[in-house]
């Protein structure tokens, strides 16, 4: 008869892992992140009653994702998805596998600022968490790039990325996961993006993608989704442990309230895009902001963020409010808009609106063709390169200007304003952008106008040093349609003649302000793949107190 096991405590296993250690003991460590706060040594693990379970469980999920990779082929998923909705997924799950190593990097970043072990287990278990996360969807964009009918852009994801005006304001977002305070990239992270936002971009989107029939995209984000609940345990713990001292309190509230703007002005654009304007299924009963109010404003700041004031918190509603407003005031469908007008400046296709997609607009949003049915008419009709015409041509002279923070469009005119930084002009899409931008110097910097740059030049030469060129070196990688004929050409961009021009010059230009244009940065080898990021600046400078312009 076998000798039965005596299983360890769950205690026990946890007080002989503490016993290694994390200081080293042959040298006296630096910090090379410092923080603001003040960190109490004493906190509890929210790993701890994982540490049995974790590896097996996480290995039964691996086989579940990886086996419906292989099922999803069988069933001839690739053929049976709706194109538009394929397509779309190239620039999203580019900017999410961008965010889930920034994730990563912040676990070590705090593993080396907070002196907390128990802490220190749980960030580990993340980090780990995010790597398997980063390889499955690196493994996702392969399976899409072998089986899908279009592979072009798949193949230049992470090359792409800091080259197209959208996924640029992605690396942006993300960056705030691994640059500045290590405290203020955990709140960006676990506490907003991670108790927030996943909801709607990891469980909302992949019920969108199933109606579309792509059912490897929630293999592989549910699956991703499942270690959340962990990650939201870590963010909890770090924010009580550093709420143990007084003296954080200002800086806690400062840093969830940007955060949160942060994660609003990229997340809600791009997140709203993709539900509602490449999904070809109209099925769903819910809008963008239904959802929005189901899982942002009821389960995260109600339930959550309000709740913090009885820990001695006074976070004010004002920036949380004028975050839904701006979605009630069409900021994504206008959004939408530039994004499709630019069409040839990115590495994806794209697919007009019709008849039925109008219907779905109206209902959820009434008035929205009233707003907006002009524009999506004019750009079916202007789809085709033998019209040598771009839609594009009679909006480059009057686009908004962009964020100098967020870097996406200002396209809420009553939301704009601008300041004057070193003789030159920065545009804010909000006084939300332009607080940050103020209370966080020497953080936002370099160059960050992605128009500048190209200002004056035929925007066939903007592609070619773009390089969103299919293989033969003519036709475009993105189309304004999915026909497989009439495919745009650079000669046919070359015929239309259209010369891009830069929305913060001609703005700056027009209002009698120093000149928006900070494209020297971009010469000078400050590119926006390094200059995006900034750095964290100082660690004590009084603009850190400024507050949040209320009112």
């Amino acid at each position: 008869m076998a000798t039965k096991t005596r299983r360890r405590s769950i205690t026990q296993t946890h007080e002989r892992i503490a016993q290694l250690g994390w200081e080293p003991t042959y040298h006296e460590p630096t910090p090379r992140y410092p923080t603001r706060y003040h960190i109490p040594k004493k906190s509890k693990d929210p790993m701890k009653q994982i540490m049995r379970e974790y590896l097996p469980m996480e290995l039964e999920k691996d086989d579940r994702v990886y086996g419906g990779h292989d099922a999803g082929v069988r069933a001839d998923m690739p053929n049976t998805a709706h194109e538009r909705w394929l397509e779309i997924l190239k620039p999203f799950v580019t900017v999410t596998n961008y965010a889930e190593i920034g994730a990563g990097r912040c676990m070590s970043m705090l593993i080396d600022s907070i002196p907390s072990n128990e802490l220190r287990n749980g960030y580990h278990v993340q980090y780990v968490d995010e790597v398997r996360h980063t390889g499955m969807q690196m493994a996702l964009s392969r399976w899409y790039a072998k089986h899908t009918p279009d592979p072009a852009g798949w193949s230049m994801m992470q090359k792409a990325m800091p080259r197209d005006i959208f996924t640029i304001g992605g690396m942006n977002y993300a960056n705030h996961f691994m640059v500045g305070d290590p405290i203020q990239c955990a709140f960006a992270l676990q506490v907003v993006a991670e108790t927030a936002f996943t909801n709607v971009a990891f469980v909302a989107l992949p019920d969108v993608a199933a109606r579309n029939g792509d059912w490897m995209l929630p293999s592989t984000f549910l699956s991703v989704q499942s270690d959340e609940a962990r990650h939201i345990s870590n963010g909890y713990a770090t924010l009580l442990t550093v709420l143990g001292d007084d003296r954080n309190a200002p800086f806690i509230e400062r840093d969830l309230q940007q955060a949160w703007w942060m994660n609003h002005a990229f997340l809600d654009v791009f997140s709203a895009a993709v539900l509602e304007y490449f999904s070809r299924d109209r099925s769903d009963p819910e809008s963008f902001l239904n959802k929005w109010d189901r899982w942002i404003r009821d389960d995260w700041y109600r339930s959550y963020i309000l709740k913090l004031g009885k820990l001695g918190l006074n976070i004010q509603p004002d920036i949380f409010e004028r975050a839904r407003e701006r979605i009630v005031n069409g900021l994504h469908h206008k959004v939408a808009m530039l994004a499709f007008a630019t069409w040839p400046l990115h590495f994806w296709r794209f697919d007009g609106l019709d008849e039925r997609d109008f219907e779905w607009f109206e209902d959820k949003y009434p008035g929205w063709y009233d707003e907006y049915g002009f524009f999506w008419e004019a750009y079916r009709e202007l789809d085709d390169p033998k019209e040598r015409s771009l839609l594009l041509s009679g909006l480059m002279s009057e686009a908004p200007p962009f964020c100098w923070t967020c870097t996406l469009p200002c396209v809420l005119d009553e939301d704009m304003c601008h300041r004057a930084v070193s003789d030159r002009t920065r545009f804010y899409c909000s006084k939300e952008c332009r607080w940050i931008d103020e209370s966080n110097p020497n953080r936002y910097v370099g160059d960050r106008n992605y128009f500048d740059r190209y200002h004056g030049m035929d925007i066939a030469d903007v592609v070619r040093d773009l390089e969103f060129i299919r293989p033969d070196g003519e036709t475009l990688m993105a189309q304004p349609h999915l026909r497989p004929e009439g495919q745009w050409t650079l000669s046919d961009l070359e015929a239309v003649g259209l010369k891009i021009e830069s929305p913060n010059i001609n703005v700056a230009q027009a209002m009698g302000l120093p000149s928006g244009d900070w494209s020297d940065a971009y010469r000078e080898g400050l590119t926006n793949a390094t200059g995006r990021n900034g750095g964290p600046g100082q660690t004590h400078v009084e603009a850190l107190d400024t507050p949040y312009p209320a009112g």
